[in-house]
């Protein structure tokens, strides 16, 4: 594995022309509410660079979302995916369960502050999270009405719409939503978000 340079370089027009090309054939055979915010495809990533297919290496603001506390490519992650995806791709942990499941479970009650006993499930999304986490506390509490902080995105499956309060382009046209959520104002400094 070549680590990837942490520095820009622009050395195209912004899309390039193999980004404007696989642009045209996304358009042809994606969805459009399949949104993307940047004009590029990337090719690698590591640290916090991405290389699109023309070979520009830009700074990686969004941290591909799911990379913020690691890093793009980090050795550690790679390295423990790939010895995971030569013993088995998947099998889901309701049907046969295994090991490293776990592990992470023991892992985050370890790191869980409190002494008191602790349990994890894994879920494949933050969305499904945040929808189990309102199963779970509506179950526990054995009342419907959800608070969410105002600002807050949490998904884009129905119930986590409903969560959500930014209206485009989230959720606009989308509803009905779930009844019973109830937004609280949350502290944000002086930035304007609509």
């Amino acid at each position: 594995m070549t680590a990837l340079p942490q520095e820009r370089r622009v050395v195209t027009a912004i899309p390039g022309p193999k980004s404007q090309e696989l642009q045209a054939r996304r358009t042809a055979a994606v969805a459009a509410g399949v949104g993307s915010v940047l004009p590029v495809f990337t090719a690698r990533a590591g640290g916090g660079i991405i290389e699109d297919v023309d070979g520009n290496r830009l700074i990686d603001f969004g941290s591909g979302i799911a990379v913020t506390s690691v890093g793009a490519s980090a050795e550690a992650v790679v390295r423990r995916a790939s010895a995971q995806l030569a013993d088995f791709t998947h099998t889901c942990f309701m049907v046969t369960p295994y090991e490293g499941y776990v592990e992470v479970a023991e892992a985050l009650a370890e790191l869980t502050p409190g002494d008191h006993a602790k349990k994890s499930a894994l879920f494949n999304s933050g969305a499904e999270a945040v929808e189990n986490a309102v199963k779970i506390a509506r179950a526990h509490t054995k009342r419907q009405a959800v608070v969410v902080f105002d600002r807050g995105y949490h998904g884009r499956t129905n119930l986590t719409m409903a969560l959500t309060s930014k209206n485009m382009p989230y959720k606009h046209g989308f509803g009905p939503f779930a009844p019973e959520v109830y937004r609280v104002p949350v502290a944000y400094g002086s930035v304007s978000y609509t």
